[in-house]
């Protein structure tokens, strides 16, 4: 999957909105039994990254969500 959102925000201000929103969507998605990559790239071409790609290794990962395999 891959998602764009374009901004209208300055480019200071995505440089200080982008690491909130990685930090905001990180409790979500490990709630989800997947690996995964979040990557922003703001208007300034700053890159804030966040890889799970391990779940075994994942304390308190989600084991069983009774979702078909």
């Amino acid at each position: 999957m891959d998602i764009h959102f374009i901004s209208s925000l300055t480019p200071d201000d995505e440089d200080r909105v982008a690491p909130a929103l990685l930090e905001a969507l990180k409790p979500m998605l490990a709630l989800l039994p997947i690996a995964y990559t979040v990557r922003i790239r703001t208007a300034s071409n700053t890159v804030f990254q966040q890889t799970r790609t391990d779940l075994a290794d994942e304390e308190g990962a989600p084991q069983d969500l009774g979702m078909p395999s």
